[in-house]
């Protein structure tokens, strides 16, 4: 009598020549090739008359000067809280999964000159938790703000090295990019930084920040470019809205990295 199994038969286990899997087991992914990028949309909210100018950040706006510097980010991962059901079948002890959780999401940067990095990130920190009073009052006291203005999206994307390559190659493919798209993010945990005589050494401060949830994308190129309306009933496109008004800067974070406005995400 035939065994009906699913256990795997030695036709399953891979024989043939290293040159057939050569590909495959050849092209790992490497972590050195990533970018974190700051969709900020609220920042005028928190950040208000304290953004720094270009001088400062040497020509990039703050948010394209935090995404150079960051010099280590994290692919995020994820897990179940579970529950036990004994006694749906007998004898039989299942687990369920009833609340999906998401570890904080960690980030170092290198420290610039002009302490541009600081600044933006303990200026948010303070809007989220200001001082109603003046500041050496003995009787101050804190309030919090509302998490509608303080909480923002942070993207951080996956390439490899052929992911831009422009000049025909002897391989026909090319890996594509993978992202993922941090919602309602704001840091929970500035770390300190210790600072002493001796060999320098370049500052990095390590940021902790906590979000909703995630969503993932992988193997795209680019995105679609889709037609928007704007709050004033105009029907335009993502391009033409990119530089004019009537959006929040919330929407035109969105609009940039290509998201439809009549979707809800």
């Amino acid at each position: 009598m035939s065994d009906n199994s699913l256990f795997p038969r030695r036709s399953d286990i891979f024989k043939d020549n290293i040159k057939d899997v050569r590909d495959s087991i050849a092209r790992p992914s490497l972590d050195t090739f990533y970018q974190v990028i700051f969709s900020f949309g609220k920042y005028q909210i928190w950040l208000n008359a304290s953004q720094p100018g270009r001088k400062r950040t040497q020509g990039f706006d703050f948010q394209q000067k935090m995404s150079l510097l960051c010099t280590e980010a994290e692919i995020p991962g994820t897990q179940y809280q579970s529950t036990l059901a004994v006694g749906h079948h007998q004898g039989i002890q299942e687990e369920f999964p009833y609340l999906r959780t998401f570890p904080p999401l960690n980030l170092t940067f290198y420290c610039d000159a002009d302490m541009v990095i600081l600044e933006i990130l303990e200026t948010w920190m303070t809007y989220i938790n200001p001082i109603q009073t003046k500041q050496r009052q003995t009787n101050a006291y804190t309030r919090f703000n509302y998490p509608e203005d303080y909480k923002e999206i942070i993207h951080v994307t996956k390439f490899e090295r052929d992911s831009f390559k422009q000049s025909p190659s002897t391989v026909d493919y090319q890996s594509n990019i993978s992202s993922y798209e941090f919602v309602n993010v704001w840091p929970t945990n500035l770390t300190s930084m210790r600072v002493a005589y001796g060999d320098s050494n370049v500052l990095k401060c390590s940021v902790q920040f906590a979000y909703d949830r995630f969503f993932t994308r992988f193997n795209y190129n680019d995105s679609n470019r889709a037609v928007v309306n704007t709050p004033q009933g105009l029907v335009n496109s993502n391009d033409q809205v990119k530089i004019g008004s009537g959006l929040s800067p919330a929407q035109k974070a969105k609009v940039n990295f290509g998201y439809d406005l009549n979707v809800n995400i």
